[in-house]
């Protein structure tokens, strides 16, 4: 996947030198006029692109073409007449087949916009299933009948896939929202029903063509191909491996857009379901143009037939009921009642439910909620229970901790079992003096060690010791914990 030097020439900074250099060359091929010499390109550069194009400049361009591939040069061998001759070396240049065949592609992107709408040609498809059908008989020759097939199925997938992306371009899109598209809206669904109709017909007979196609003498396909090319004098003949692999590439082409491949839809089933979808979004669109035409119908003829009926009536609050049954209230007004209700299913009849209670409050811009000043009673004896419930708590938490030390150390390789609410505490203890400590010295060599003072919720220091290299496997009441072996000292006050 190497640059293509041929396409270089279309994104250099002397784009437009380039340009026109190659045009002239590519209309002259065209006109089978396309050996020319270095004063043509010159008198024609002065006269499309700047008088003040110089020979220096024509020179250096002609050659940048030469060295990317899109011209090629040939000195003639004469006997020069004069300096100027000389000079110029008699040297005639002409347009390579990469140059041909980029210059085309430029060609249709600028001049041949609408070139790629493509079609959906049911004589086609027709034309294809007659092909594929004397291919497998093997009434005619098979090596004469393929290159036909070949280009049909090409036509008809290419043909295809362009229709299918030109209606379904944005342009299209936006084109299809507006109101003159309802005079085309018919013609397009007609279009595709049409195709869609004829494609199903003949999907069944497809089928069974492609069956048969596996009984196919491939070889002699092949070795026919092969020697149709060797037929051609040329110099630079195709192997054999490249026309067996594109024989047998494009039978497995055929055979995926019908018959798909395991895991993926055919080709057939993303064309009829696209062109489907088309003509659903067309529909929908008819639909909505139609409700829209119709809302700004005249309404003359409703409003004198209403109007009867207001004449009708034999007392105001009749007309008054007529009037709100027709065209509703005219002031409404919605609330939001945060209370719940007391529904127990969506079912449930609202009218048959306890009705809620909404407290309306001042509303407009000096609208204030009132905040009214509420008084409450220090209950002092109240209080000094709390404090006293919660300082005995504070006691059993702490001695329910203490009964862990001995001598003022624990040592979880010692423990027989510990209770959930003390593993708790000491887990903090430890992921804190983790969490603090700074190694000094620490390499791969020495052992792993952790030594930190922490300050606990309990009114005392502790000096947490962790040995990494060590595991123990401490048992407690809701199962067993494994972790690096610890060691708590408990510092500070007694």
């Amino acid at each position: 996947m190497e640059k293509v030097w041929a396409t270089n020439y279309l994104v250099v900074e002397n784009v437009q030198r380039y340009r026109l250099i190659m045009r002239y060359f590519y209309k002259r091929h065209r006109q089978m006029q396309g050996t020319l010499y270095r004063p043509d390109v010159l008198e024609m550069m002065r006269q499309e692109y700047s008088p003040a194009y110089t020979e220096i400049e024509v020179d250096q361009d002609l050659e940048n073409l030469v060295t990317w591939g899109n011209l090629q040069k040939q000195q003639e061998m004469i006997r020069p007449k004069s300096i100027e001759e000389y000079r110029n070396k008699n040297l005639r240049y002409q347009i390579t087949e990469a140059g041909i065949l980029v210059e085309e592609m430029v060609y249709q992107l600028t001049n041949q916009k609408h070139a790629a709408r493509g079609a959906l040609d049911e004589k086609g498809v027709r034309k294809l299933l007659q092909l594929l059908q004397d291919l497998v008989k093997e009434e005619a020759d098979i090596v004469d009948l393929w290159p036909q097939v070949r280009e049909e199925f090409r036509k008809v997938g290419e043909d295809t896939a362009n229709y299918i992306g030109y209606i379904t371009s944005p342009e299209v899109d936006s084109q299809m929202k507006t109101e003159q598209f309802l005079v085309y809206k018919d013609q397009f669904v007609n279009y595709l029903r049409d195709f869609i109709s004829a494609l199903q017909s003949l999907y069944h007979q497809f089928l069974v063509v492609i069956e048969k196609m596996d009984s196919l003498n491939i070889e002699k396909l092949i070795d026919g191909m092969y020697q149709k090319e060797l037929e051609i004098p040329m110099m630079d003949h195709i192997a054999r491996e490249e026309v067996e692999e594109q024989v047998l590439g494009q039978l497995q082409a055929l055979k995926i857009w019908f018959k798909g491949r395991e895991g993926r839809p055919s080709e057939y089933t993303n064309l009829m379901m696209q062109t489907d979808q088309m003509i659903t979004k067309i529909t929908g669109l008819i639909y909505y143009f139609g409700q829209e035409i119709h809302q700004y119908q005249s309404r003359k003829k409703d409003y004198i037939h209403l109007a009867k009926w207001f004449a009708q009536a034999e007392s105001l609050e009749d007309a008054q009921k007529m009037y709100s049954g027709i065209f509703g209230l005219e002031r409404t007004r919605h609330y939001y009642v945060s209370e719940g209700s007391d529904a127990t299913s969506m079912r449930d009849n609202s009218w048959q439910l306890k009705p809620g209670t909404l407290f309306m409050r001042k509303r407009g811009k000096n609208a204030r909620i009132e905040r009214k000043a509420k008084s409450f009673v220090l209950n002092m004896a109240e209080q000094q229970k709390q404090l006293a419930q919660y300082r005995q708590e504070i006691t059993a938490h702490r001695q329910q901790i203490e009964q862990y030390f001995h001598e003022g150390t624990v040592d979880f390789s010692k423990i027989k079992q510990l209770d959930a609410a003390s593993r708790k505490v000491f887990l903090k203890w430890i992921s804190q003096a983790v969490a603090t400590h700074v190694p000094k010295g620490v390499t791969s060599q020495t052992k792993q060690q952790i030594t930190q003072k922490i300050v606990t919720e309990l009114d005392f220091e502790v000096e947490v010791h962790v040995d990494l290299n060590t595991r123990v496997q401490v048992a407690c009441e809701d199962g067993i914990i494994e972790m690096p072996q610890v060691v708590i000292e408990r510092r500070g006050n007694e």
